[in-house]
């Protein structure tokens, strides 16, 4: 075969796989308006709580589930109450699929590359994580979006603080711009998350008093009863259900620590995906819709594996492919759906706890990368 035909037979079969990625992703968002949004739902009714001058904290505000983010989330949620619940649900997709986009667009363009959005798009609807995040309607991708825009462009804090200020494991990130030595972006961030906290003393002080001082944060309970369930897919649920839960503040403070080091040595966007990760490991309660940091962490395989052909980097390539929910099933199903396939041994441990080896994979590759220190 001559070589142009060669290569025009290769730029073919990669446009024919960016059309396909994105027609199925398009289904995909469309599939996604017809589930039932249990998270938007709980969302819409903390709105509707705010606006009826109730209280957020005191009972479960849709069915039998609490509310747990900090006041001030609360009064963003608001416009999703002012709306019909399909309203609602047709902006919390879209909105969703436009900063999934973004999500992967900005981890091109960190590490230099051009950005394939479409296939990566495609690849990543299929993981647990983001699929979950989308059909149940949740706030991760917003999360991921305003952190990654800020420390791959020039937020200077503004974006970690205001997702600190509207979910609290967004924290660490403050930490990583100390550990980096930009003190100033992380005083930036503090101040605007601390700017949040003061907007909810000022919209709702009963709330605000309630949730800072009245045992409602960090107490992973309201997630969910059983702490110990494999939806836990934190650290702490590893240790809880191996009957270790004295060792979690620990192991969770040197596994931090571990994270900033490495991550001191990493480029840019594994930098910043490593304490991603990092985040959903250390947090109480990760449901596996938590760990979204994998969408900027597919681009970091695939640039390595397939841009500068280090071979070593398809094992978390595999890992991401696991991460499918029929395969995440077979250690964790949902409630309701019967016994899990997997129910002891290696196999269910892999499988059980795979976010978390995912994430002890990376950590080992990217202590070991050839790449520079990220770009302050």
């Amino acid at each position: 075969m001559p070589v142009s035909l060669g290569i025009q037979v290769k730029q073919l079969v990669c446009r024919a796989v960016s059309v396909g990625s994105g027609g199925f992703a398009v289904v995909v968002l469309v599939l996604a308006v017809r589930a039932e949004a249990i998270d938007l739902a709980v969302y819409r009714a903390a709105g509707e709580v705010v606006l009826s001058g109730g209280n957020l904290y005191d009972a479960a505000v849709w069915r039998d589930l609490k509310f747990t983010y900090p006041p001030v989330a609360a009064v963003v949620f608001v416009p999703f109450a002012l709306v019909s619940p399909f309203v609602a649900k047709v902006c919390a997709v879209a909105g969703n699929g436009a900063l999934l986009v973004f999500i992967v667009r900005r981890s091109w363009r960190a590490i230099g590359g051009r950005p394939v959005v479409a296939v990566v798009v495609g690849f990543v609807l299929l993981t647990e994580a983001v699929h979950a995040s989308i059909y149940v309607g949740q706030v991760n991708l917003l999360l991921v979006a305003l952190v990654l825009g800020d420390l791959t462009g020039r937020g200077r804090g503004i974006g970690v603080g205001l997702a600190a200020g509207l979910k609290l494991t967004p924290l660490v990130f403050v930490v990583y711009l100390v550990v980096v030595g930009r003190f100033r972006d992380a005083a930036v961030a503090v101040g605007v998350a601390i700017g949040t906290v003061v907007v909810g003393f000022v919209i709702l002080p009963a709330d605000s008093v309630t949730y800072w001082f009245g045992g409602v944060v960090g107490d992973p309970s309201r997630i969910y009863a059983d702490l110990t369930s494999t939806h836990n897919q934190s650290l702490r649920g590893l240790l809880l259900r191996a009957g270790l839960p004295d060792l979690w503040p620990w192991i969770a403070a040197l596994v931090c620590l571990v994270t900033f080091l490495i991550a001191r040595r990493c480029d840019r966007l594994l930098a910043v995906t490593l304490v991603g990760l990092c985040a959903a490991a250390v947090s109480p309660w990760s449901w596996g819709h938590h760990w979204v940091w994998i969408i900027p962490l597919t681009v970091v395989v695939a640039d390595r594996v397939f841009l500068r052909g280090q071979r070593i980097w398809a094992v978390p390539g595999v890992l991401l492919l696991a991460t499918f929910p029929w395969v995440l099933a077979l250690a964790d199903p949902p409630d309701g759906a019967g016994p899990a396939v997997l129910a002891e041994g290696p196999l269910w441990f892999l499988v059980g706890n795979l976010y978390l080896v995912l994430f002890a994979v990376v950590l080992a590759l990217a202590a070991n990368s050839r790449t520079g220190p990220a770009e302050l």
